[in-house]
């Protein structure tokens, strides 16, 4: 199994013209034509990816419902190299990863998404045999900062993300495996950190819970215009 994502929506190529907030940018598509909206499935500031009338990406089209854009934009191109920006698909990428037993648990357990642990919801976690007590915890962070070789997160300041820390620290502390994955989405990179100068309090966070026995782990996802794949292992630096 090829532990991967692929968009169902149609893709087109576009051209960034402009983010009015968070969660919209003004798109036209390379082919010539009107702007149109895009939703933005990522609230990360992206200053260095989204330059408008200079990044070039790629949409694709939205499930129908309530919604007022009718596309995504899922990825960017930047310094030569496929960069997704969608916050999503990497824990879908890392589901597929699980799915494919690649982490090798015991038979009689199971992975579940979306687990409450502590008041704490976390991306996935596995439970024992009788599906009640939790053995494992794992969360996903998605990355896609890159400042010389080193790939970065946050690229804002994140409680939330502190709090998922924290959270894994305790679940250790009290014998529960856990580890965070930070899923870089983009395979041009040597290295993972954290943004110390902009999140002094994640990086805290990220040093208590490696202390506290919390497995670190960084990978590199390679990004095609439909298509994200798992890429390969990249070493966690907590250089202060």
């Amino acid at each position: 199994m090829d532990p991967s994502y692929r968009y169902p929506g149609r893709v087109r190529a576009v051209r960034f013209v402009a983010r009015p907030n968070r969660f919209l940018a003004w798109v036209r598509p390379t082919a010539g034509g009107t702007p149109r909206l895009a939703h933005v499935p990522n609230p990360g500031r992206m200053e260095e990816l989204l330059i408008p009338g200079v990044t070039k990406g790629w949409t694709v089209a939205a499930a129908a419902g309530r919604r007022r854009t009718g596309e995504d934009l899922v990825c960017v191109v930047h310094d030569g190299t496929n960069v997704s920006i969608d916050s999503n698909v990497a824990s879908r990428v890392i589901g597929q990863f699980l799915g494919a037993g690649v982490l090798r648990p015991p038979r009689r357990s199971v992975w579940s998404r979306e687990v409450v642990w502590g008041g704490v919801r976390l991306d996935f976690g596995r439970f024992a045999a009788g599906g009640r007590r939790v053995v494992e915890l794992l969360e996903v962070k998605s990355s896609n900062l890159k400042v010389g070789p080193s790939a970065l997160f946050p690229d804002a300041p994140t409680t939330r993300g502190a709090r998922h820390l924290r959270a894994l620290t305790r679940a250790r502390r009290r014998g529960i495996l856990s580890k965070v994955v930070f899923a870089v989405q983009r395979d041009d990179v040597a290295e993972f950190r954290p943004n110390r100068y902009l999140d002094p309090e994640f990086a805290r966070a990220l040093d208590a819970a490696s202390a506290a026995g919390v497995a670190l782990e960084a990978v590199t996802l390679r990004v095609e215009p439909a298509t994200v794949r798992l890429g390969r292992r990249i070493p966690v630096v907590l250089d202060r």
